[in-house]
């Protein structure tokens, strides 16, 4: 009985947020026809957000470049789902395999997920061995690259233009256990191994190399597998809009899924599905206010851009009075009502005093191995 609930303690952190995301996607889906939107894009958000998570928050080092998977993640979709027909009118020099091919959504979530891990697979090769400004310069570019590629590369992208046509079968259901599985992966990774050593190293490079952590392929290890995360959450954002253009995957939307992962607190899974729906909300809100739309009672018309300013405000205060965001770095923690010990994990920087890499586990000092 007792290594049963120690198990359900361990597993709180994950349990909790997926008890989280159902219950307030099943009253979101009773909603109206605005409500529903509104709740796919604030769970399509989170699941982008989470990928962003897996990389930034393990390893500490800043990525500006994972939209680009997460543009990969939805034109590869995209292609694979638009029916032939359409295919043949809108892109009449796809390649002869592309299109002819036709899959379900949900495997073509797979393959995006697929596509945009083999392309970080190549990328990190180059992009893990450098760390600080030189990593976020670098991820910058990746971004830069991908953007071109898509405006450019009319036979495969459309260029510039819109592609249409994808199905829009994403339904408020769907989206929510594509979250879950993210969310799945993320703490199987963050609780593994891999997840541990890369924290290690996160904490203290040097103490890290000293036990004979490979920094560098810890760090691709969880390059990869962010960037299939992101690239799904780019499949369903595809599945969800039902059209994709290039600019829709660039630098505005890059600031935003940063601001919300900083909003939340970049050194925990709970951190970053906070942050991504509380400032995905708030976007919304925003955005119908600017339209002169109104939100229920609230008929305003702001003017235009309220949005940037209204993040950017919010990322500087959180910056200035919490640094480590509004979790702190920390999980959720197991409900008192419930007994038994509390989850001690905290995955953010040790506070000072404390020896760099002894986070706690369940109360449980964490023995990271370099094997």
């Amino acid at each position: 009985m007792s290594m049963l609930r120690n198990t359900w303690i361990r597993a709180w952190p994950l349990v909790g947020l997926v008890l989280l995301i159902s219950v307030l996607s099943a009253l979101l889906a009773t909603g109206g026809g605005e409500v529903r939107a509104a709740s796919m894009t604030g769970l399509l958000d989170v699941v982008i957000v989470i990928g962003l998570y897996v990389f930034v928050g393990n390893s500490g080092v800043m990525s500006f470049g994972h939209i680009g998977f997460v543009a990969i993640g939805a034109y590869t979709s995209a292609l694979i789902t638009i029916p032939a027909v359409s295919k043949s009118l809108l892109l009449p020099d796809l390649p002869g395999f592309l299109g002819s091919i036709e899959v379900s959504m949900w495997a073509s979530f797979g393959i995006a997920a697929v596509v945009a891990m083999l392309v970080a697979a190549v990328l990190s090769v180059p992009l893990m061995r450098l760390s600080g400004i030189a990593a976020a310069i670098a991820t910058l570019a990746l971004l830069v690259i991908v953007g071109d590629v898509l405006s450019n590369y009319k036979a495969l992208t459309g260029g510039q233009g819109t592609l249409t046509g994808v199905p829009t079968d994403l339904t408020v259901g769907s989206a929510a256990l594509l979250v879950v599985i993210a969310l799945a992966v993320a703490f199987a990774f963050q609780m593994s191994r891999f997840g541990l050593r890369l924290r290690a190293a996160r904490d203290d490079e040097v103490a890290a190399r000293s036990l004979g952590i490979a920094v560098e392929n810890e760090r691709r290890i969880a390059f990869v597998v962010s960037a299939g995360i992101s690239g799904a959450g780019g499949a369903g954002y595809a599945h969800y809009v039902g059209s994709l253009a290039p600019d829709q995957f660039y630098l505005q939307l890059t600031f935003l899924i940063l601001a919300m992962l900083i909003l939340g607190g970049m050194y925990s899974l709970a951190g970053a599905v906070l942050g991504a729906t509380l400032l995905s909300t708030l976007s919304t809100v925003l955005d119908r206010l600017e339209g002169g739309e109104g939100v229920g009672p609230l008929q305003v018309k702001l003017p235009a851009n309220t949005r940037e300013v209204a993040v950017a405000v919010i990322l500087l205060a959180v910056l200035f009075l919490r640094p480590n965001g509004v979790m702190g770095g920390r999980e959720l923690s197991w409900p008192r009502v419930l007994g038994g010990r509390r989850p001690q994990d905290d995955f953010g920087p040790p506070p000072p005093g404390e020896p760099a890499g002894s986070g706690l586990v369940d109360g449980d000092p964490i023995s990271v191995k370099a094997g």
